[in-house]
């Protein structure tokens, strides 16, 4: 009962962003890209990056197909999840799918559910949107994202090559 009840709390923290969110939004979005870096170095940012990330965060909240969700606690936003909707291959039977492109909370507020209850708002949107798969990258280097998404009930699709040149 008192899981349920700390769930319910939790979920009366997430929110849309927006437009007024941008700037923590991308210093949130800007901390999360610096915790993967030392996963692996494709994930360091450019240095000049700031003005892009405005940007692409301002397309995002304009697109009627992607939803930035945040976790607001008394106007501090340790997490944010970014989804979007995508359209299948036209050859394909399944038309549309969504995609969870990001997912994080910032560290020292890991370990409270907040990811659970980002990750719950989004898939109710998802669901409400009548899609009915979602796809998430997941950094092969990452086992604490591994086991989270595992949890969740995700499972193997693909497995993405790369080759450095």
């Amino acid at each position: 009962m008192a899981v349920e009840a700390k769930g319910r709390a939790l979920a009366k923290c997430v929110r849309p962003a927006q437009h007024q969110d941008l700037d923590r939004v991308a210093a949130l979005w800007t901390a999360i890209t610096h915790h993967h870096e030392s996963l692996d170095p494709l994930f360091t940012m450019r240095p000049d990056a700031g003005d892009t990330l405005r940007g692409l965060l301002t397309a995002m909240l304009r697109d009627p197909e992607t939803l930035i969700l945040l976790y607001d606690e008394n106007r501090d936003l340790p997490g944010l999840m970014i989804v979007r909707v995508d359209q299948s291959p036209p050859i394909l039977r399944e038309s549309e799918r969504a995609e969870i492109t990001d997912l994080g909370v910032r560290k020292s507020e890991r370990r409270r559910g907040i990811a659970g209850v980002l990750v719950d708002a989004g898939l109710e949107w998802v669901r409400a949107s009548g899609v009915e798969r979602v796809e998430v990258n997941v950094a092969h280097g990452n086992p604490e994202g591994q086991a989270f998404w595992r949890n969740r009930g995700f499972e193997d699709l693909m497995d993405v090559l790369h080759l450095r040149m």
